[in-house]
């Protein structure tokens, strides 16, 4: 059923804009959300997942508070459980006293959790992801789906920076950018009027530091921190 109503609704979005079919885009959005909870391997599974995930990017534009609060809430489904199972696949990874982890595949055939498909749609579309993110962040999403999307932000620069290393193939060569790298040109696009250069290099300096230390909750505060010191700055001069 999933498949049938997935390809429904794209088609329906690929003719009009999510902001003009608010209720369609948030009950399609809550569907994938509990589709995911109950069978996230059958889900990534159909042929049409990844168009359903450049979907879920677009939809980020969305300008209605519930169908936006659903789309999140999708990517809280897809992010999280990935996070929490790359943690897990590089917990059983042997660790060599003088060597660094291997990159190699994990051993994961008995864990049925999608989680090698859905890092390589995030390396794949890791920077449109982030661009939605950030500007939602910073001028679109409203003001209560802030704490939800920083917890997606957090969660995709996790699968990000830990992704590549429990999952083989092109993982290998080239090397893939990091989240930093996708942040730093979303935010050079930014007026220096509305965020002045430096603080933007002391966020990219103080978010490489988080990542480094795989600091994710500090990953998730920084962003909402800073989305609420834009909305403030940005208030008071308008």
């Amino acid at each position: 059923m999933f498949e049938r109503l997935s390809e429904s609704a794209l088609s329906l979005f690929q003719k009009t804009s999510f902001s003009e079919v608010p209720e369609t885009t948030e009950e399609f959005f809550r569907l994938l959300e509990r589709a995911l909870e109950m069978a996230p391997g059958f889900v990534v599974s159909v042929p049409s997942f990844v168009f359903v995930f450049q979907a879920a990017i677009a939809a980020l534009d969305v300008n209605h508070f519930h169908a936006q609060m659903a789309v999140l809430h999708a990517w809280t489904q897809v992010l999280g459980p990935t996070r929490r199972h790359v943690r897990m696949l590089l917990d059983r990874q042997p660790r060599a006293a003088s060597a660094p982890p291997s990159p190699r595949r994990a051993t994961h055939a008995h864990d049925t959790y999608p989680v090698e498909q859905i890092v390589e749609l995030c390396a794949a579309h890791g920077f449109e992801l982030v661009a939605k993110l950030v500007q939602g962040l910073l001028r679109t999403f409203d003001r209560e789906s802030v704490a939800e999307a920083a917890d997606v932000f957090a969660s995709l620069v996790a699968v990000a920076a830990d992704g590549p290393n429990v999952v083989g193939g092109r993982f290998d060569a080239p090397p893939l950018l990091t989240a930093c790298e996708w942040v730093q040109p979303v935010l050079a696009q930014i007026p220096e009027a509305s965020w002045a250069g430096a603080d933007k290099q002391a966020f990219l300096a103080t978010l490489s530091d988080h990542i480094q230390a795989r600091q994710w909750p500090k990953v998730k505060a920084l962003a909402s921190d800073a989305a609420a010191v834009f909305w403030r700055r940005n208030s008071a001069q308008s």
